[in-house]
């Protein structure tokens, strides 16, 4: 724990009962990728932990990418942050090249992974899935006919590669993102001649929806899809892995306090339909609500604080 020094505690339970207790002046730090429903996760699990254990609770929520949040729980620079089961499985070694069974088997792979190659605690995951998705821009799929990413590829490999594709940056790199797309759906020689522009994940939506670009990598459970009228592919060779998000914890942290668990845990089982997370992020990027105060306010609905 970064700078949990121990103490005696008493583990307690949430909602509904007593909230947890602990005895100890020192912090929990927790993280979050700095994305929008990243940092929704990350303020999920702080509120939960600033209600429901005696700790104090540093902030470090929007730290950085999912390797720079990694690298800071594994080192303990912070506690936890909330990594999804699909980056867990494809891009943490020991990475995995097959595709899963399920979400369950996905998870399942991580969580031993993370135990035994990392020392750290993979807690339990939500049930809803966000997972990758390629975009089009208003009025391109009535143009094309294009409904699958299969007729995608078939598209830009019969030579229609004047148009431009935006990506974020840790999908235009990742194994499971662009590079590993392209290769499984064949298609990775044309996409030489087509203009692809990095940029901030949470912008490819606006610009698409402007029609600056023509295709763009989006969040399936982001709002933006439908308040800019956007298009998504239709996965049919099913190559993007199920994104579950749990909390990762550093486990000398969880040896240390292990009453964080609940209060990490009873956030993801309320997160239980993608209906449920596209509403919350819609008040978060659609309405201009603080990260926060929803995160606050949902765990308040939940019972959970």
């Amino acid at each position: 724990m970064s700078g949990l020094a121990g103490g005696s505690t008493i583990i307690g339970s949430l909602a509904g009962c007593s909230s947890l207790s602990g005895s100890s002046s020192t912090s929990i730090t927790a993280a979050s990728m700095q994305w929008s429903e990243a940092k929704l996760m990350g303020y999920l699990g702080h509120e939960s932990l600033k209600a429901n254990t005696d700790y104090a609770i540093e902030d470090e929520i929007g730290l950085g990418g999912s390797q720079q949040c990694f690298q800071a729980v594994k080192n303990q620079e912070v506690d936890l942050y909330h990594l999804y089961t699909g980056g867990a499985y494809a891009t943490i070694p020991p990475k995995h090249t097959e595709k899963p069974e399920s979400p369950e088997a996905a998870y399942e792979i991580a969580k031993q992974d993370m135990a035994e190659e990392h020392n750290l605690s993979y807690l339990e995951r939500a049930q809803f899935n966000n997972t990758y998705s390629i975009a089009l821009r208003p009025g391109f799929q009535e143009e094309t006919g294009l409904e699958t990413i299969s007729g995608f590829a078939e598209y830009l490999n019969s030579g229609n590669t004047d148009l431009t594709v935006v990506l974020g940056p840790e999908f235009a790199e990742r194994s499971d993102g662009w590079p590993g797309l392209t290769d499984a759906y064949g298609f990775s020689d044309a996409v030489s001649n087509v203009n692809i522009r990095k940029i901030g994940a949470n912008l490819t939506y606006q610009v698409l929806g402007e029609g600056e670009a023509e295709a763009g990598m989006v969040f399936t459970t982001n709002p933006k899809i439908r308040q800019y009228n956007l298009a998504t592919l239709e996965d049919d060779q099913n190559f993007f892995l199920p994104y579950n998000p749990a909390p990762l914890v550093n486990s000398e942290t969880l040896s240390e306090a292990p009453e964080i668990e609940a209060a990490l845990n009873e956030p993801m089982r309320a997160l239980d339909s993608e209906q449920k997370v596209i509403e919350l992020n819609s008040r978060i990027s659609n309405d201009g609500e603080e990260v926060q105060a929803v995160a606050r306010d949902f765990l308040k609905s939940e019972g959970i604080i």
